[in-house]
């Protein structure tokens, strides 16, 4: 085994190079004159720029190449592209889990606590939701010793919200008790499954941080839904997956709508006084998961979720201060789910900064 993995570090660059010479010169399309710059641009680097745009369309089966010699390099060598962590028995992780903090992270919480205040004066309370690290999680089918870092900064994170009496859950205990019998996140996605954002949901309302209310709902399943991972994109493409043991996921989401008309929304302009309203990324905007139905139905409560996919946790409460909705009608009480991976992301806060000094 040893000496096919030492092989594979010299025959896969061989063949991929290999294959790149030849069909370089059998399909590659030179650019046209009037497609290079002869201006003093050429020196600025428009004519690399073209060159390489000219490359990229000539190429039909670049993407094809990539996708076969990052299967070759996951089954030979076990790893992906930059962005990955491989585990074990097609376990993926993001690399965001294991990317070391780099400030302190004191300046971050007192920033939480004053998201709690603002909201404190307009009569409105906050629940933080902490979403830990898959690989905290699961650390069973990935590496112990670089589960570490991100189990150490979600201890932290807890610690230093509590001692600034900001209400927080512990969801990585209920996270951690479904993964004894079932899978709390996705084997290939950097996401929570939707039991695990039930087992979550369920935990918030065990715990007393949010007044249980005794609103019913008419629970319609969606059907289920076969999707590629969104890490498998590191490794390889979506059709050569199976072949290297990184098979489709599987997920069952489900609406809950209320039995009467919700008293707390307005599907026209937004939250009305009172709303209970679920703020975070893509763990609770994507309905795939179906996390804000699993709050509606653990706590008795309509919610409106907010949560935005792509913006990260900060945005999205942010923007939310900053609008008119909030300043017309404050909310009972906001759930702010947030993923401590983004603790490590020296850029988590700088768009709401930006909507701050705009505003």
């Amino acid at each position: 085994m040893q000496l096919v993995l030492r092989s594979a570090r010299y025959v896969l660059p061989v063949a991929f190079f290999g294959y790149a010479a030849v069909f370089n010169l059998e399909y590659a399309r030179f650019p046209d004159p009037d497609e290079v710059p002869l201006d003093a641009t050429a020196l600025r680097g428009a004519l690399t720029a073209r060159m390489d745009e000219v490359y990229r369309r000539s190429l039909p089966h670049r993407d094809p190449a990539i996708g076969v010699m990052g299967a070759l390099r996951y089954v030979t060598m076990g790893e992906g592209r930059k962005g990955v962590v491989t585990g074990s028995d097609g376990w993926l992780y993001t690399a965001e889990e294991v990317r070391p903090l780099t400030g302190a992270l004191d300046g971050q919480l007192d920033r939480i606590a004053g998201v709690r205040d603002q909201l404190a004066r307009a009569g409105a309370a906050l629940v933080v939701v902490p979403v830990p690290g898959k690989l905290d999680v699961h650390v069973a089918h990935g590496d112990p010793e670089a589960a570490k870092g991100i189990a150490s900064l979600y201890d932290d994170f807890l610690a230093g919200l509590r001692a600034r009496d900001v209400p927080v859950l512990d969801a990585r205990a209920a996270l951690r008790a479904e993964a004894r019998h079932d899978l709390a996140f996705f084997r290939t996605d950097t996401h929570w499954t939707p039991e695990g954002a039930r087992a979550v949901a369920q935990a918030l309302a065990g715990s007393g941080l949010v007044q249980v209310g005794d609103a019913r709902f008419r629970v319609r399943s969606a059907g289920a839904e076969a999707f590629t991972g969104d890490l498998v994109s590191f490794v390889t493409t979506d059709d050569l997956a199976p072949m290297v043991g990184l098979a489709p996921e599987a997920a069952v989401p489900f609406t809950a709508d209320p039995l009467v008309d919700a008293e707390t929304l307005d599907i026209f302009a937004g939250a009305q006084a009172g709303a209970t309203l679920l703020i975070g990324t893509s763990y609770s905007a994507n309905p795939t998961w179906s996390f804000a139905e699993s709050l509606k139905l653990a706590l008795g409560r309509d919610v409106l979720n907010l949560a935005a996919e792509g913006q990260g946790p900060a945005r999205p409460m942010l923007d939310y201060l900053a609008s008119a909705d909030f300043r017309a009608a404050p909310p009972d009480v906001v759930i702010w789910e947030f993923p401590v991976r983004y603790l490590t992301d020296p850029g988590v806060w700088e768009a709401g900064d930006k909507e701050d000094h705009g505003a």
